[in-house]
């Protein structure tokens, strides 16, 4: 379920700049900033609800909001499919954000398959992004060649296909089990409350720029092949094959950091991770060929793709079973923020220098790994 989908909406936000400018967006820049809106729009709007939908799950049942929540996005892509002009593919993107809640739900599956705290649920939850992850990174190597040989319209087709198929696996392989509720804990004294109000603030702003700095760079990506010399015609399939590299180590990232956090203690590979990241972003502002940014873009990759799971994992210690996707919802939720508001921001910011979104990213990880070794170390 987690593969399809996400595989089907990763088919096709690399070339939103190519595809606004298909539609009559003809300034490079002007594109981009449509690109970054176009991209931000979706995550900004399931961000916002992710709680709500993660409560309605808890209320009604994952399978059946699941449910909902694929069939309404893969309609949503066909309106993208048919467009003409960029308000047309705006429409889209504000409907699939609306239905975006399959995110949240998929860590509250993994992970109420676990018992609670148990550092086992690390892994479910490592397996969980790592399948997200992998898929945005398939996603855009597919779109890339459905892209070039066929045109970006049959990419929406594409994804309108893989989340209607995710709603079909869910239907007929997806067996919910009964989630006895949780006896409601005594009151917390004053000093707890500030305590645990002070860590999980310290958390979701630890994932919302996580997620920010990881989505900073894709609307200035075709700026930056052309840069480097890449020709126009190959500027999809290039753009196509750099974001799955990335994304592929970051699967790759994410699986094993789930897996080592069930004997290591997460804060410390969060921190770790941030480090990794805080090196690969000053490395993507100096390097100057584009097989030089493929290979640091690998790096980046292998070091950052643990660091949502880790900020997932550090939560999930604490959640209830009655209020699992509502929990899940928030964290998930502010993730999602960060990466709405992150590619327009980083449009505005590259039209200095493209290199200017590194230095912001590397600036980032810097405060979140202060943050990480002053707060969520527990």
């Amino acid at each position: 379920m987690t593969f399809s989908a996400f595989l089907g909406l990763g088919f096709v936000l690399p070339f939103l700049p190519l595809f606004v400018q298909e539609l009559g967006v003809t300034d490079p820049k002007d594109a981009a900033q449509w690109a970054g809106i176009l991209i931000g729009v979706g995550p900004l709007l399931a961000g916002l609800l992710a709680s709500t939908w993660g409560g309605l799950a808890d209320l009604y049942g994952y399978k059946r909001v699941a449910l909902v929540a694929l069939i309404a996005l893969g309609l949503s892509q066909i309106i993208a499919a048919l467009a003409q002009s960029p308000a047309h593919v705006l429409l889209s993107r504000i409907l699939s954000g609306l239905f975006g809640g399959i995110g949240p739900l998929g860590l509250a599956m993994a992970s109420g398959s676990e018992p609670r705290g148990s550092a086992h649920a690390s892994r479910a939850i490592g397996k969980i992004q790592a399948a997200q992850i992998l898929a945005a990174g398939f996603g855009p190597l597919l779109g890339g060649i459905l892209a070039s040989s066929l045109g970006i319209r049959p990419a929406f087709w594409g994804a309108s296909v893989a989340c209607l198929l995710a709603a079909a696996i869910v239907g007929v392989f997806y067996e919910e089990s009964d989630r006895a509720l949780t006896v409601k804990a005594p009151a917390s004294g004053a000093r707890e409350e500030v305590h645990k109000t002070r860590f999980f603030a310290a958390l979701i702003f630890t994932v919302f720029f996580v997620n920010f700095a990881s989505r900073s760079f894709t609307p200035i990506l075709p700026g930056q092949l052309a840069a480097f010399g890449v020709p126009n015609v190959a500027l999809a399939l290039s753009t196509g094959i750099l974001i799955s590299v990335y994304s592929v180590a970051a699967a790759g990232s994410s699986f094993m950091f789930g897996k080592w956090a069930t004997v290591i203690a997460p804060v410390w590979l969060l921190a770790l991770s941030l480090g990794g990241s805080l090196f690969s972003a000053i490395s993507m502002a100096r390097v100057p060929t584009f097989g030089g940014f493929l290979v640091v873009a690998a790096m980046y990759g292998l070091v950052s793709g643990g660091a949502l799971t880790l900020g997932y994992t550090i939560g999930s210690k604490r959640f209830s079973e009655a209020s699992r996707g509502a929990s899940f919802g928030r964290l998930s939720g502010a993730a999602l923020v960060g990466g709405a508001v992150s590619p327009a921001l980083a449009a505005w910011v590259a039209r200095g220098a493209m290199a200017d979104v590194y230095w912001m990213n590397a600036s980032v990880y810097v405060l979140l790994i202060a943050v990480a070794l002053l707060f969520l170390r527990d």
